[in-house]
């Protein structure tokens, strides 16, 4: 279900970013519209990439020890919290993963 979703967010972003260096092209802003497609998939795919580690780290193990010494919580390891995490960050991994081939198939035609 999770990689779908993801599947489906890339495919909505990458029509989204189409339009946006159309847009930019047609303004007049920008000479090429693969480059400025480029540019906003490359800084998406490190988006997604870094949020889907960070959601994978904040529910590890060490996390909840290192709040549990340093501010005192009492919130006690959930292994199905870190699974529902390790889902989402699947499914952010995947929309990078996506993004990043389209990414390589714009370079090589560029």
């Amino acid at each position: 279900m999770s990689i779908r979703k993801g599947l489906l967010i890339a495919i909505t972003l990458l029509v989204v970013d189409v339009g946006i260096s159309e847009l930019v092209t047609y303004a007049g802003l920008s000479q090429k519209p693969l480059g400025m497609l480029g540019d906003l998939l490359l800084l998406e795919v490190g988006l997604f990439a870094v949020l889907g580690g960070l959601v994978e780290f904040s529910r590890s193990k060490g996390v909840y020890e290192l709040r549990r010494l340093a501010l005192r919580s009492k919130e006690r390891f959930s292994t199905a919290r870190h699974r529902e995490a390790s889902i989402s960050a699947m499914m952010l991994f995947c929309v990078a993963l996506v993004l990043f081939s389209i990414l390589v198939v714009l370079a090589l035609l560029e």
